[in-house]
């Protein structure tokens, strides 16, 4: 094995650049086990009742799974990822990971509420369908997420650095 090249102050300490991992808390394993039994019951609930349908509605429910999966597959993850490495490059790191929670709460919206907005299931002759403006709730709800973003980002900063008097 060759010599270390490092100055002895600097033994102890991990090699610049490295990636220094450190153990993951117990709330937070607790709590992905908790979402993943969540998320497991729920899909096995969806499954039995599925099954349970009728025989000819089978397949429209094979077809609305598939787009979910096209959809999400092929929109959502793809712009989710783009947005994260442009957060990624561009962001200063104290504030990247609030901003990447941010931007992917806002895409998730606007894949959600982007049928509604463009009127889709709206009749002329039907005023009750869809009566709300959506364009203006997402608006509003895109500037909550953004706005709460914000103020937990100021908060956390003024926390590690309280002003000295």
């Amino acid at each position: 094995a060759q010599p270390s090249r490092r100055p002895a102050d600097q033994m102890g300490r991990p090699a610049r650049g490295a990636i220094v991992t450190r153990p993951t808390p117990r709330w937070v394993r607790w709590s992905r086990r908790a979402l993943v039994a969540t998320g497991t019951l729920v899909m096995a609930y969806a499954v039995i009742g599925a099954i349970r349908d009728e025989p000819r509605r089978l397949l429209g429910h094979a077809l609305f799974l598939a787009a979910v999966l096209v959809l999400h597959d092929g929109l959502l993850m793809p712009l989710a990822i783009g947005a994260g490495a442009l957060i990624g490059r561009f962001v200063p790191v104290r504030t990247r990971a609030g901003v990447r929670v941010a931007a992917y709460l806002s895409l998730t919206l606007v894949v959600v509420a982007l049928p509604f907005v463009l009127g889709f299931g709206r009749r002329p002759d039907d005023p009750s369908a869809l009566p709300l403006n959506y364009g203006r709730g997402l608006a509003i709800a895109l500037a909550a997420v953004w706005l709460g973003t914000a103020a937990v980002l100021v908060a956390r900063r003024r926390v590690r650095h309280p002003s000295r008097r």
